[in-house]
């Protein structure tokens, strides 16, 4: 499938991220009242990919995915102005998670879909040699039952 024929099925790329987030920002985020994941640095390239939600303890499994649409990297006054409502996230808590930084990354989500069977921490690392990665990791082509996990 090339670039354009992606865009089409509504994502740009084939890759799959799976992204650490904590319990309670992952399950606003499922829940489609979270559209805006913030993140001090990411990849430039993940919009268009799919990311697959592992929702930290005391959840630990991956519970969901996302599709990211878009990716903007701003400077931090501009990035609060523009996302920190749809970022769910308090004013202090924002500042002190760029407490420092003069940038920071907002990743514009949609398509969240919650998983009926979560994927725990014991299944990532049995049958995918996966441990929860501290902020994010790409899957890999031996990943392919995890990415496909509950896919239509």
């Amino acid at each position: 499938m090339n670039r354009s024929e992606a865009r089409d099925t509504g994502r740009a790329s084939d890759r799959t991220l799976l992204v650490s987030i904590h319990n309670h920002y992952a399950r606003l985020i499922l829940a489609g009242k979270k559209s805006v994941e913030l993140r001090r640095r990411f990849d430039a390239s993940a919009a268009g990919s799919r990311m697959l939600i592992y929702a930290t303890q005391p959840t630990a499994a991956v519970i969901g995915h996302v599709d990211i649409e878009k990716m903007d990297v701003l400077p931090v006054d501009e990035l609060w102005q523009q996302h920190g409502a749809s970022a769910v996230i308090s004013a202090e808590d924002f500042k002190l998670y760029y407490d420092g930084a003069d940038t920071g990354c907002a990743l514009l989500l949609s398509n969240p879909t919650t998983y009926q069977s979560p994927v725990p921490l014991k299944n990532l690392r049995e049958e995918y040699g996966l441990n929860a990665p501290q902020s994010y990791l790409v899957l890999k082509e031996a990943h392919r039952d995890l990415i496909e996990h509950e896919q239509d």
